[in-house]
């Protein structure tokens, strides 16, 4: 026996095993630790992808919608925010660009020139409510969107602000004729 073995301790006659364990109970407690961080880890990454989702959509809805005379008082406010603008295309206005096309936009008692990027849709004339979006560029409005009050979900969704808007376009035309 050699001077550092002690006579009473359980190896001292033998040798010692430090073969690591290879029993079912050690290879199915490594194997439920992985399970449970794939299993964590998984839901982490669902939870993330959700709230990104929710986020995005959350972004699309705070989209803020404000009638032309006020997004005019509250141009400074604004800044260059994106909104949704409400108001009638003012006759003789429309002129097309290479870009798109220009046209003032009135509201109460508020015009605003517009410079709209795309082509707009069919139904954008004069003298009809529609809503733009885009935000303020300088002096004027600069949008790449144009929704045209042309179905009835729409105006049931918006009932209130259709009839101001049809009853200001109304306005405007019998005061221009």
């Amino acid at each position: 026996m050699s001077r550092l073995d002690d006579e009473e301790s359980a190896d001292a006659t033998s040798t010692l095993d430090v073969t690591p364990r290879t029993d079912e109970r050690t290879r199915s407690r490594s194997g439920s630790r992985t399970r449970t961080y794939l299993v964590v880890g998984g839901i982490v990454v669902l939870v993330g992808a959700l709230g990104l989702v929710v986020f995005n959509g959350l972004t699309d809805a705070a989209t803020f919608y404000y009638n032309v005379d006020e997004a005019a008082a509250m141009r400074d406010e604004l800044g260059d925010q994106r909104f949704r603008m409400q108001g009638n295309v003012i006759e003789g206005s429309i002129d097309e660009t290479d870009t798109g096309v220009e046209f003032v936009i009135a509201f109460a008692d508020a015009e605003l020139p517009v410079s709209h990027v795309g082509t707009p849709p069919e139904l954008f004339n004069e003298e009809i409510p529609v809503i733009i979006e885009g935000n303020f560029v300088g002096d004027e409005f600069q949008s790449d969107e144009i929704l045209i009050k042309h179905d009835s979900t729409y105006e049931e969704e918006n009932d209130a602000r259709m009839r101001t808007a049809q009853e200001d376009a109304e306005l405007r035309s019998s005061e221009a004729g």
